[in-house]
């Protein structure tokens, strides 16, 4: 004789078709998903493409947004344009530049990649956590130990190239609150914006080529930008 079970039977389930309920997975981090690509390119100082940003941020309605992030390298004029017009963007120092530093100045340590990866791995795993001062104080007690630095030591010089690191991080400091930023769901790396720049140049000069004439090349440029970009600037004036 067959039983057919209904939602309101109150006979036991046989033991064998109970199955273990399974401990709720965690919630992967899901970083932010690009909607639409704008592009400006100049052979301006940054102080004047500086108020370009800003105006094409205003005109894109960037400081509406509920959620504001300025992600840069560690060059010095990218941050005076963040402290000038984006003051209330949240600043991030890229992933990928600080894993840079971080691996050269683990290979000089280790004095070579077999020695230095497992350092460096260890590192990176600290700045992601946030833990950044564990590293500035590894590098510092390293840079301590080591004879004193000549004033004409070469740039391949174990202790320049820690100190230069050391430098990059402590400068950086602020803008390397990984947790929270992921927390937040924000990004953390400029790859968008460092794999476009290779785009813009391959398609107007060659990348690694330099301008021999660049008469007309900010209009040039301003053309190639506005093809690449995702918004209305080559559209037909109403």
């Amino acid at each position: 004789m067959e039983h057919t079970s209904t939602d309101d039977d109150d006979s036991p389930a046989d033991e064998e078709s109970v199955q273990p309920t399974s401990p709720a997975e965690p919630e992967k981090y899901k970083p932010p998903r690009r909607l639409m690509r704008t592009c400006l390119a100049s052979l301006d100082d940054s102080t004047t493409f500086g108020k370009i940003v800003a105006a094409e941020a205003h005109r894109k309605g960037f400081f509406k947004a509920k959620r504001q992030a300025f992600v840069a390298d560690g060059m010095k004029c990218n941050w005076t344009m963040w402290k000038t017009h984006f003051p209330n963007f949240v600043p991030i120092v890229d992933f990928i530049h600080v894993i840079s530093y971080l691996y050269k100045a683990a290979l000089a340590i280790g004095q070579s990649e077999d020695f230095g990866w497992g350092l460096c791995a260890e590192w990176i795993r600290a700045c992601w956590q946030g833990r950044v001062d564990d590293v500035l104080s590894e590098l510092q007690h390293w840079l301590d130990t080591q004879p004193p630095a000549p004033p004409d030591i070469a740039d391949d010089d174990a202790r320049e190239i820690v100190r230069v690191a050391l430098g990059y991080l402590t400068n950086n400091r602020t803008r390397m609150d990984y947790p929270s930023y992921r927390r937040q769901g924000l990004p953390m790396t400029s790859t968008l914006m460092e794999s476009l720049i290779k785009e813009v140049s391959y398609r107007v000069k060659g990348t690694q080529k330099f301008w021999n004439d660049p008469t007309g090349a900010n209009r040039i440029l301003a053309v190639k930008a506005a093809a690449i970009s995702e918004d209305d600037r080559l559209l037909p004036a109403t």
